[in-house]
């Protein structure tokens, strides 16, 4: 009976954090895919619009350092429902007016109220399911990056860019209010219980999280996985026309096709992972080694199929990584109570790692031929690799001083 009741209120508490996640996915791709039409207007121009995604990005990446560690201290329904209604009045607010200042103040609030959703929602889920059911409920969360851009794309073929922005709005804020009932009823039930570990400590709260164990190594490793799913997936299309030679359309499909293969990777990593017996290490170094060898195979082929085959078990491979970093070591933080500030540091150095390693990409893309960039791919797949050895290495022997202490 027991199990029977863990089951059901993983399956309640996944449900509604995972419909919010999604929520909040298609919120982030609202200004993607209206931009054709925006730009069609003539009212936007490419630089301005490319203004709004920058301001966008650096108010996302703040965000989920502060509101990372308020989260641990501000209950989820609050967090979450505040995320989802901050975001979509500024979205209606964005549609209706016509002031671009206004238009790019709005966009620094939409930034930065969505990242007020991920930490809080892992938090919930970490401290009041089974582990086992705190990763299966995280997993799906990765599902929320193909659906929602999924429904973004299909409120803009039926809408107009404005309209697409309202309605995407309303519905936040609509969820928003329906997320703070749902979340107050489980509170009262005792369903969902709250850790506040991190009250009164405020930001400086984010040292804590530097003493967990392996946190320095899967900070590195979040800024790896963060460059392949932006920095890299960002030339992908561009490679495909420049090296491989396809048209833009064929480019972007293939584009498509890839993402769509790698969002089967959380789902593929929990199985491949009980052949490692659950060892998260080795699992990571499989991971990018592996990724690593796709990448440096793309040096000795100019078949087009083939660099297409390699790129997409490339970054497979890669998002197996990614999803021990985020269904299952930051979700096994639970009993720390400061899974929410964990999620957000984690975040904010990916983000941070992979913008610098997109300056770079951009400066040696026009200095260096396609192969040099594979190189550097591929090296910085085997760092990963290399740093998940020396983190065994380490374990290991600080395991047999223990052992061997007379």
């Amino acid at each position: 009976m027991k199990s029977k009741h863990e089951y059901k209120k993983a399956l309640i508490i996944g449900t509604i954090s995972v419909f919010s996640y999604i929520v909040c996915y298609y919120m982030r791709n609202i200004l993607s895919v209206s931009t054709p039409a925006m730009l069609e207007t003539g009212k936007f121009t490419k630089e301005l619009v490319g203004t709004l995604s920058s301001i966008y990005m650096i108010a996302y990446a703040v965000g989920q350092l502060i509101n990372g560690v308020v989260g641990d201290i501000v209950k989820p329904k609050i967090m979450v429902s505040g995320g989802l209604i901050i975001s979509g009045l500024f979205s209606v607010l964005f549609a209706l007016t016509p002031i671009k200042p206004i238009q790019i103040l709005c966009f620094v609030f939409i930034g930065f109220s969505l990242s007020m959703l991920r930490g809080p929602l892992v938090k919930t889920i970490s401290e009041n399911t089974l582990p086992k059911y705190a990763q299966t409920c995280c997993v799906f969360f990765s599902f929320s990056s193909f659906a929602g851009p999924l429904i973004a794309s299909l409120l803009a073929i039926l809408l107009n860019w404005q309209l697409t922005f309202i309605i995407s709005g309303i519905f936040a804020c609509v969820i928003s209010v329906a997320v703070f009932l749902v979340f107050t009823v489980l509170e009262n039930k005792k369903v969902i219980t709250f850790s506040q570990t991190q009250k009164n400590k405020g930001l400086k709260g984010i040292s804590e999280v530097f003493k967990l164990d392996r946190f320095i190594f899967f900070m590195f490793i979040g800024g790896l996985v963060e460059i392949s799913a932006s920095s890299i997936g960002f030339w992908i299309p561009t490679f495909f026309t420049d090296r491989l030679g396809y048209s833009k359309e064929t480019a972007n499909m293939l584009f498509s096709a890839i993402t769509l293969v790698k969002a089967l990777a959380p789902f593929i990593t929990l199985a491949v992972l009980k052949l490692f017996k659950d060892d998260e290490l080795k699992m990571i170094n499989f991971s990018f080694l592996t990724g690593a060898v796709f990448f440096a195979l793309m040096l000795f082929t100019n078949n087009p199929f083939v660099n297409v085959a390699l790129m997409l078990f490339a970054r497979l491979f890669v998002g197996f990584a990614s999803t021990i970093l985020w269904s299952i070591y930051i979700p096994a933080q639970g009993k720390t109570g400061l899974v929410s500030t964990v999620n957000g540091v984690l975040d904010f150095s990916g983000y941070a790692i992979a913008a610098v390693a997109n300056m770079i990409f951009s400066f040696t893309i026009s200095s260096l031929d396609w192969n040099g960039i594979i190189i550097m791919w591929s090296i910085m797949m085997l760092s990963g690799s290399i740093a998940s050895v020396i983190v065994k290495v380490k374990e290991s022997k600080r395991t047999q001083n223990i052992t061997f202490i007379p």
